[in-house]
């Protein structure tokens, strides 16, 4: 008895099936795989834009009290005490009990290393976790007319810190969850704060 008439796949077959199986799975792994990776460099992208708005967030609020000295007027510098590129230290009656001896609050926002600190008195807190890579402060006097005011050179003078009528601060963060496969996530904002309390 013969089989001749009995169909089925050559070995040849299998192997052409197999291997463009294998092609198309290998097709669809590398486009899940871009895509996964895109998604998380957005998601990393989205966090340190959201991490870098609340740290400067954080400093305008201070920053726009410089110089706040209810009922009296302790100095002539607006509250600045020292301005960089990358700190500023400036004080302010916080607590509202007036009197311009002791009871006066000490800020500093400054660039150490990785991370953003804020120094009231003597105690340091730490704004960002360690993937900072810049801050810069750019110092403006008070715009009088209207052309756009250029800033001063940093360190600002002791003798223009009363002149200092906004100040831009620009922070560039890093995710604090990073995606190997994915570059292009570090982030860079910027804002102004008014000084609202000087040339009163």
């Amino acid at each position: 008895m013969t089989l001749k008439d009995q169909s089925g796949f050559t070995l040849i077959e299998l192997l052409l099936a197999m291997g463009l199986s294998l092609f198309v799975l290998a097709s669809i792994g590398g486009v899940f795989r871009a895509q996964t990776h895109t998604i998380k460099g957005q998601e990393s992208r989205m966090e340190a834009h959201e991490y870098a708005l609340t740290v400067i967030d954080v400093m305008i609020r201070e920053i726009r009290n410089a110089g706040y000295f209810p009922g009296l007027k302790c100095d002539l510098t607006g509250g600045i005490v020292s301005a960089t590129a990358t700190s500023i230290s400036f004080q302010y009656d916080r607590d509202g009990v007036g009197g311009c001896s002791g009871d006066l609050e000490v800020i500093t926002f400054a660039f150490a290393g990785s991370n953003v600190t804020r120094n009231p008195l003597t105690t340091n807190q730490v704004l960002t976790d360690g993937n900072a890579t810049n801050l810069q402060f750019t110092y403006y006097p008070q715009q009088t007319s209207g052309a756009a005011a250029t800033p001063f050179s940093s360190p600002v003078a002791s003798a223009n810190f009363s002149a200092i009528g906004k100040i831009t601060i620009s922070l560039t963060v890093q995710p604090k969850s990073t995606d190997s496969q994915f570059t292009g996530s570090v982030v860079t904002m910027s804002a102004t704060a008014d000084l609202r309390n000087h040339g009163l």
